[in-house]
């Protein structure tokens, strides 16, 4: 069955989700789309027509889904980062299935408030952290359950871009719409990849935040404790040379894995034996993972709940950086959760 697609948020992201979409086997109709940049809908929509589609464009997201919510299967949801509780709670309650960019929301309020409305009409929220959605890391976390690589001992990671002059005059540089800077934007995804491949929620963090003069934080580092107190060390630059790359570490007693944050390539080290795989970015992945979700075809590997869990993560280090570097604890388990 096609799936039917409203697209609420026609920015870069959604675009280049849409190149690839286009051409998915699952062969996706895009039923409607709407965006407060006229360029931005241009884009979107011509990428749609050329592949043989016919978007309905609507002036806000509120008409949208008032006229579309009975012909849609699900909505997409790609704005700035203030408007998505908002966007996903009007979403659910118009009985849709989400998949949301991340992070899901600004603080753990919104992120429970996001969860009571899908509980209260049993649709699936996914939430799209490419590292969740990435086949290559979906076999290294099994193979690490299955007990290949041994137990799983510390883990250190670092990612650094220009995010200060690549995004100058985006709203990723407005507090009130972004919710923070570098760290809450492209660092969230180094978080979330710690879970992923670990399959451990966060116990206890620690951390220092640096805005080197702005009104959003651009460089820091994070010290956490995963469950059962093993030990994370984060670090994150936005303000560097052109360019952005990542890698996180997993030290385990019979091997050494490196992986891309965003699930681009991997690098397992097994003795003298060193093997690099290289994936890209999937981009085709977080739609099919999605479909499947919510046709039941597999366990959603990017609940709410762990979103949730990285949203208090989020509240407690710019607590924490305020406090000193004070060690604070979460109460959130996503492993008890999802």
């Amino acid at each position: 069955m096609t799936l039917k697609i409203g697209v609420i948020g026609c920015g870069l992201k959604a675009a280049s989700y849409a190149r690839a979409w286009v051409k998915s086997p699952l062969n996706p109709q895009f039923t409607a789309l709407t965006d407060t940049s006229p360029a931005s809908i241009d884009r979107y929509a011509d990428i749609v027509r050329n592949a043989g589609g016919n978007p309905r464009i609507y002036p806000t997201a509120e008409a949208l889904l008032e006229a579309e919510a009975r012909e849609l299967d699900a909505v997409y949801i790609s704005t700035p980062h203030a408007f998505h509780a908002g966007y996903a709670k009007a979403a659910l309650e118009r009985g849709l299935n989400l998949l949301l960019e991340k992070p899901m929301s600004l603080n753990a309020d919104e992120a429970r408030d996001i969860i009571a409305a899908r509980d209260r009409v049993g649709k699936h929220v996914v939430v799209a952290y490419q590292a969740s959605l990435s086949p290559l890391l979906k076999r290294m976390r099994q193979r690490a359950a299955d007990g290949e690589f041994g137990a799983l001992l510390c883990v250190h990671g670092e990612v650094w871009e220009d995010w200060q002059d690549r995004y100058g005059t985006s709203w990723k540089q407005v507090p009130a719409l972004s919710g923070g800077g570098f760290i809450f934007d492209t660092g969230s995804h180094i978080m979330n990849a710690a879970i992923q491949v670990s399959g451990l929620g966060y116990e206890r963090v620690s951390a220092s935040l640096q805005n080197r003069g702005r009104d959003y934080e651009l460089t820091g580092g994070v010290f956490a404790l995963l469950q059962g107190g093993l030990p994370v060390n984060l670090t994150f630059c936005g303000d560097t040379i052109p360019g952005c790359e990542s890698s996180l570490t997993f030290f385990y007693e019979d091997a050494i894995l490196r992986v891309d944050i965003w699930g681009k390539w991997t690098e397992l080290r097994q003795g003298q034996t060193l093997t690099r795989e290289t994936a890209g970015e999937d981009l085709n992945a977080v739609l099919q993972v999605f479909a499947d979700t919510c046709a039941g075809r597999c366990a959603n590997p990017s609940t709410a709940e762990r979103s949730l869990h990285l949203a208090e993560l989020w509240d407690l280090i710019k607590q924490s950086s305020q406090e000193g570097g004070m060690p604070l604890t979460l109460q959130t388990k996503p492993w008890e959760l999802a």
